[in-house]
């Protein structure tokens, strides 16, 4: 990896001969001396345990494995009733966590099933170290809950929950007469980063319900700000053309790919991305905002196939400057 013996020095220390011990009122605990895993609540330990669990990885065309921090996903796609790759990587996860001296959770394990097929069958359960995984309809997954219809309901419901218990801090804050501006900082830093939190994974997926559920605490903070904030929809929209523009240009994005094979050899424009669920999906929801400029553009622009050309990618990058300047990229949720 290219780092300096010092710096392996300086870390070695600073994770062995750690002394350590209990308190509990009066009593106290002897002193030992650790050796083994991470202090908790530092900021070298989550770096550190990323180093250490690097070196686990698998994609292939129907699985994978997502890891954030000490938090692990196994995802696989299962056709035809062919579970065995599936079923093998969770073996050897299974046992290089016993080789490397990490101890799974199974009680915090968790299986979820999307499946829309009917009738739907019931699979096989997954079975580690003795332990049935318990397969669950919902599931929290960084800060987001997740359920086996591809539904956002539970989510907005916990987002809902969270947004009025913030909108009451805000309304405390008012009544202490806080100048507007300040109301506002407090507003997108504490109840819209709670409102909208990974608004670009759901945010094109609501019910109409659900998003006038949350459209309407946003009413609520802006009546207490005295100014009218930007919807749900509005936001969703912006933040989600903004990441689609930085896959785009990143070609090392492991969606990049995806997306440039929908883009038109004509006209530059995207085209439709189809879902064969029938479940609305974010990206294509965004590819008509993103087309709707070009063709604008296009029509203006009489000259040659090469002018054509030059206008299109003159609006792609107005469009990227445009959302860049008015949203900010989602925010990353923290594993548990």
């Amino acid at each position: 990896m290219g780092v300096g013996s010092h710096l392996v020095a300086w870390i070695t220390d600073y994770l062995t001969g750690r002394p350590q011990y209990v308190r509990l009122g009066d009593c106290r605990s002897d002193t030992v001396a650790s050796s083994t895993g991470a202090p908790q609540g530092t900021v070298l330990s989550p770096v550190l345990f990323t180093l250490y669990t690097s070196d686990f990885q698998y994609k292939s065309e129907f699985c994978h494995v997502q890891k954030f921090a000490d938090d692990t996903a196994i995802v696989g796609c299962i056709r035809s009733g062919q579970e065995d790759e599936y079923r093998e990587l969770i073996k050897d996860f299974v046992t290089w966590c016993d080789l490397n001296h990490l101890l799974l959770n199974t009680t915090k394990t968790r299986e979820m099933v999307v499946d829309f097929r009917r009738p739907r069958p019931h699979p096989e359960p997954v079975i580690i170290k003795g332990d049935c995984v318990e397969v669950v309809h919902t599931y929290k997954y960084l800060g987001v809950q997740l359920d086996d219809k591809l539904d956002w309901t539970a989510n907005t419901d916990a987002l809902c929950r969270k947004g009025q218990s913030r909108l009451y801090f805000l309304r405390r804050l008012a009544s202490f007469n806080i100048c507007k501006k300040l109301l506002q900082i407090f507003y997108q830093s504490v109840v819209a980063s709670a409102l909208l939190y990974a608004v670009v994974c759901w945010g094109g997926s609501l019910k109409k319900k659900d998003a006038a559920r949350l459209d309407k605490l946003v009413r609520k903070a802006g009546s207490v700000v005295g100014t009218e904030l930007d919807s749900l929809t509005s936001v969703a929209e912006r933040r989600t053309l903004n990441r689609l523009l930085s896959i785009i240009d990143n070609p090392s994005h492991p969606l990049h790919s995806a997306i440039s094979r929908q883009r038109s050899s004509f006209s530059d424009r995207l085209l439709s991305l189809s879902c064969s669920t029938g479940q609305t999906e974010e990206i294509p929801n965004v590819i008509q905002p993103l087309n709707t400029p070009l063709s604008e553009d296009i029509e203006c622009c009489n000259g040659s196939t090469a002018d054509k050309k030059d206008t299109v990618a003159q609006s792609i990058h107005q469009r990227q400057k445009c959302a860049m300047g008015q949203g900010s990229a989602s925010h990353l949720g923290h594993g548990v």
